[in-house]
């Protein structure tokens, strides 16, 4: 399964699964007759996942259509689905700053030829001035003079309104831009950072000397149970709400990130053992205690509950060998029971 908002997609599912997945992912590409290219095995890759929810049904409209997967339709999938669009409008921002470079360069040369037409006509004019005795032609010298300083004026200032105007233009693609950024790093579903961004974060946090982090995963029991009992849709409603459980009791000064399906991840920082401790501890007893119900209807669903692993940074820790080790917690979690935080 992938990271269904980071990009590039970050895939995190183990050996067992993604061999399975492979299986799973041939024949259905063998069947639509298409090439088993990576565009076309990360567009079914994701759709035997399961977890790609617009993706899958997007397919499965079109399956009941009896309209076929074809090569092309494959690709606007893949860019849709598992790159989100995101070349495309990033293009769309680098083109649209390569114009109002070249705007602006074009009103810099117009503006640069239109001050030497003047200022050749003023070189003109200052050597008549020093052989001028006539009234008449003095008048006509200040008129030309007048003339030629208009015509500064008026390059001046159109060039500053163009400039204006690009400077606008810039503001607007680099607020474009950091959307864009932004989204790349964000969990569409849960607005949290995606796995990608989150290991980001962590690398910088290894690399910070003397510094109290932990890091918390999290995975909520069952989950699987529950989109099976009451629909993707009330699941990713789950998801939601754990996240943003997880966002309150990280307050502004922790980061939370979504790892991948029901897995989150929680970055403290400047912490003491028994605080990540505790953190994560309120985090599981807030969710056991919560009651959740389908919009609309009166009748709770069953208790939901998050199982817990945290480690503590270590000096010469890697993301990985402190990821390892938080995992291995959650693990020790999840077999002694679930609803529980292990650290080690």
């Amino acid at each position: 399964m992938s990271n269904q908002s980071s990009f590039p997609p970050v895939y995190s599912d183990p050996i067992e699964k993604a061999s399975e997945n492979l299986r799973q992912v041939i024949p259905l590409i063998s069947k639509h007759k298409i090439p088993v290219n990576p565009a076309n095995y990360a567009v079914w890759y994701e759709y035997v996942s399961g977890e790609n929810h617009t993706l899958i049904d997007e397919i499965n409209h079109r399956l009941a259509q009896n309209l076929p997967i074809s090569t092309d339709y494959a690709q606007h999938l893949f860019e849709k689905y598992v790159l989100m669009d995101m070349p495309e409008r990033l293009e769309s921002t680098q083109n649209g700053l390569k114009l109002v470079v070249n705007n602006t360069l074009g009103n810099l040369h117009k503006t640069e030829a239109d001050a030497a037409h003047s200022i050749s006509e003023l070189n003109n004019t200052k050597s008549l001035l020093n052989n001028c005795r006539d009234i008449n032609e003095l008048h006509n010298l200040v008129s030309d003079i007048l003339a030629s300083t208009q015509m500064l004026t008026k390059a001046s200032n159109d060039l500053k309104q163009d400039l204006e105007k690009s400077s606008q233009e810039i503001a607007r693609l680099k607020e474009e831009l950091d959307t864009v950024k932004k989204e790349s790093r964000t969990d569409a579903l849960t607005g949290l950072l995606n796995r990608g961004a989150f290991n980001e974060e962590l690398d910088i946090a290894c690399q910070q000397p003397n510094t109290d982090m932990a890091l918390a995963l999290f995975d909520i029991d069952h989950f699987k149970k529950i989109n099976d009992t009451y629909g993707h849709v009330l699941g990713d409603k789950v998801l939601q709400y754990f996240s943003g459980l997880l966002q309150k009791h990280a307050g502004d000064h922790h980061l939370v990130g979504r790892y991948g399906g029901e897995e989150m991840a929680m970055l403290l920082m400047n912490i003491s053992f028994e605080e990540a401790k505790s953190i994560s501890n309120n985090i599981c007893v807030a969710l056991a205690e919560s009651r959740l119900k389908k919009k609309g209807q009166e009748e709770y669903i069953n208790q939901i509950t998050v199982s817990a692993g945290v480690s503590m940074l270590q000096t010469q820790d890697s993301p990985s060998s402190v990821t390892e080790r938080a995992d291995k917690a959650l693990y020790q979690s999840k077999n002694n029971g679930r609803n529980q935080v292990t650290i080690l």
